[in-house]
């Protein structure tokens, strides 16, 4: 950007020349006199958006009989360049993953529960034995008859008795239920917005946010209208004069910025993604600026 705007500075002797001032311009363009006050002294990044740079200029000259073609090819130099960085967002499978830590702490809760079952178990075979080896042998490693027959009397009981502790073993010991992995809530996509910013001549500027113009469908309505379609290069993506109950589907999916160009526009209808765009101006010919906002990656 020039120190001192040649373009600025042109547009501004030409209209004092012409004995306009910024607020009859203003009433005549539908621009705010700052923003006009910004076109001459070449400060175009104070601009609502880098891409309406243009719009306004081209406004500014028509309003004051200028053509603005050769204005935008002489000082080409002064005016932003309207291409944006495209920015990668993480894909929608990659943010719904859901963490390993639930499976981990689920598998360490089962090894628990075995480990308990068998410590209880190996206390009760280690307490029969026990009790057989309780009644004591001699210096031989005989029994007595009377001892044998007590022993073997004590051990029935003891025996006897095992299915009842056995019984209860439920109530003693509780099982640890495996946990369950949680599953991660996913954040509900936002949805699609379009706003509308303003008009400028019989141009109207609006933002698309949380979406793509990856869904676009033209339905013609009415006898017939022009139209075409064109991207923020010039780059064309359709041209033609369809009738009554064509649909027309242009191809835009990564586009950022598309003018829409209806003769007819009474005759058109414009969705986006099933949703219908809402024309502001009630005029015949009229043009629909459409810039997609990136998202912000988390």
């Amino acid at each position: 950007m020039l120190g001192l705007s040649e373009l600025g500075q042109y547009l501004k002797e030409a209209r004092e020349e012409k004995q306009i001032s910024l607020d009859d311009l203003q009433r005549t363009t539908k621009i705010q006199k700052r923003y006009l006050i910004a076109i001459e002294e070449g400060r175009f990044d104070t601009l609502p958006g880098i891409f309406y740079a243009r719009a306004f200029v081209k406004t500014y000259a028509e309003a004051i009989g200028l053509d603005p073609d050769p204005l935008f090819d002489q000082y080409r130099h002064e005016l932003p360049n309207p291409q944006r960085e495209a920015v990668t967002l993480p894909s929608r499978t990659e943010r719904s993953k859901p963490s390993a830590g639930p499976k981990k702490r689920a598998k360490k809760g089962s090894f628990l529960s075995a480990l308990i079952a068998m410590v209880f178990v190996g206390i009760i075979v280690v307490g029969i034995w026990l009790m057989a080896q309780g009644g004591g042998a001699g210096d031989d490693g005989a029994i007595a008859p009377d001892d044998s027959e007590n022993l073997e009397a004590d051990f029935s009981e003891e025996v006897g008795t095992a299915p009842e502790e056995e019984e209860e073993e439920p109530e003693e010991v509780e099982e640890i239920p495996e946990e369950e992995p949680e599953e991660e809530e996913l954040e509900p996509e936002p949805e699609l917005s379009i706003t509308f910013i303003e008009s400028s001549g019989n141009t109207s500027f609006f933002e698309l946010e949380n979406g793509q113009l990856s869904d676009v469908r033209i339905e013609i309505t009415g006898d017939r209208s022009y139209i075409d379609v064109k991207n923020a290069l010039g780059k064309t993506f359709y041209t033609g004069t369809p009738t009554e109950g064509e649909v027309i589907t242009p191809e835009l999916d990564g586009e950022e910025r598309v003018i829409f160009n209806f003769g007819a526009s009474q005759f058109v209808e414009l969705f986006i993604n099933d949703q219908q765009v809402e024309f502001p101006l009630d005029i015949t010919h009229q043009k629909i600026d459409i810039t997609v906002i990136a998202e912000e990656s988390e």
